[in-house]
């Protein structure tokens, strides 16, 4: 198993921790580390954006359901038919 050298801060010799990207401008950024025993910040190197790896998103776990927009189970049907009114919708069918 191979470890990672950590980066230690410049002034006191501490840990450097990551702690933000700072935008720079024109589609770059730097990541900035911040010492855990001092507090001094260590800006790094500039990145392009559009270069720097993304996480990729993760994948939808469950379809969406057929028929259109499941119904609204927290409102009671008074609430609704009210809010709808309000939103000038078209009133809803009575269930007979």
């Amino acid at each position: 198993m191979t470890t990672r050298a950590q980066p230690s801060c410049p002034l006191c010799g501490g840990e450097l921790r990551f702690s933000h990207r700072e935008y720079l401008g024109g589609r770059r950024s730097a990541r900035v580390l911040r010492c855990r025993a001092c507090g001094a910040q260590v800006r790094g190197d500039a990145q392009d954006d559009d270069t720097r790896p993304r996480p990729a998103l993760p994948a939808r776990k469950r379809p969406l359901p057929d028929g259109g927009h499941p119904d609204n189970f927290v409102l009671d049907p008074t609430t609704a038919e009210m809010l709808r009114q309000a939103l000038g919708d078209e009133p809803a069918e009575p269930e007979a």
